[in-house]
């Protein structure tokens, strides 16, 4: 059933930043570029837009592995 409420599995930045947010994960739009940068959390570029997954963030944020891609 689909929600005015729903919320994306994949997004920009600023949009997977606000999600954890209101879930109550602290975590700041820098850290998540950073681990984009370094490989932590994968991601696809659109143009020079990154787009990740909501549940490889958390992943990233309770230590557990992130699969990454092939």
């Amino acid at each position: 059933m689909f929600t005015a409420q729903s919320h994306c599995e994949v997004g920009t930045i600023p949009q997977i930043h606000s999600r954890l947010l209101q879930e109550g994960f602290h975590v700041s739009e820098y850290a998540l570029r950073i681990w984009v940068k370094q490989g932590l959390l994968p991601a696809v570029f659109t143009g020079n837009r990154a787009l990740i997954s909501y549940a490889n963030a958390v992943r990233v944020l309770t230590g557990e592995p992130v699969p990454q891609a092939q």
